[in-house]
């Protein structure tokens, strides 16, 4: 299964294979640099199975890939539920920790660049960018890409995945969150294309919960592998976690 899942991740990340998933093509491609401190901003789909950003953590440790990542999620959000200003000031989020060594002392960190994240990825509501009645994606996209970039780093999208019994879902989000990353000159990630590539080669996977959009453990794992190797340009392939 891990296997299958890495080759997913290539052939979706060269969105070549999965040209009927798609029909809007990503004008960024890639990171100018590879970030080393990372800020996700979503909802459920990256918090579910203890966090996307454990499973980045643990694949990034195996590989020897410097990468931190930084969560803020709200259950059934999407951007125009936060105000990703506010997490990017310096005495905000990931401005301090508390030490694993059981002592409970704070560890204040310090950014000698003056940035807190170098990169923030963007995740919407999971049917914000096509639902009819949800018309903030493409705004609070713009909004929060602007506010990013002033404090020096860059914007990523991510795209999410069909529901199981809407596998129509899978073109429509693509194409959705494609265009706006365009606009945005951004990158997008496309785990939604991982997802619909691996369920085509294994129909009986599951990479959804009963209710048909939420990730399982195995989903999870597909969508930190697509963030990981997007955000480093280096393959999952080989990883002991």
């Amino acid at each position: 299964m891990k296997k299958l899942f890495l080759a997913t991740l290539l052939c979706s990340l060269s969105l070549s294979v999965c040209a009927a998933d798609y029909s809007v093509k990503p004008k960024v491609t890639e990171l100018t640099q590879t970030p080393s401190r990372v800020l996700l901003v979503g909802n459920s789909f990256m918090y579910y199975n203890c966090g996307v950003n454990s499973y980045i953590s643990g694949l990034s440790k195996s590989l020897g890939i410097k990468l931190s990542t930084t969560m803020a999620t709200i259950g059934g959000a999407g951007l125009d539920w936060h105000l990703v200003k506010t997490y990017l000031r310096k005495d905000g989020l990931a401005s301090y920790s508390t030490l694993n060594d059981g002592s409970n002392k704070l560890s204040f960190n310090k950014y000698p660049d003056g940035k807190v994240f170098e990169a923030v990825v963007l995740q919407d509501n999971s049917q914000g960018p096509i639902h009819p009645e949800l018309k903030f994606f493409k705004k609070y996209a713009a909004i929060h890409s602007k506010d990013i970039r002033e404090t020096g780093a860059a914007p990523i999208f991510l795209m999410t995945w069909a529901y199981a019994d809407k596998p129509e879902m899978t073109k429509q989000l693509a194409d959705a969150t494609t265009a706006v990353a365009n606009e945005n000159n951004a990158l997008v990630i496309p785990a939604g294309l991982a997802f619909a590539n691996a369920l085509k080669q294994r129909p009986d996977l599951k990479l959804t919960v009963a209710d048909n959009r939420h990730p399982t453990a195995a989903g999870t794992y597909l969508e930190a592998a697509t963030i990981l190797a997007a955000l480093t340009k280096k393959s999952p392939e080989g990883a002991s976690f």
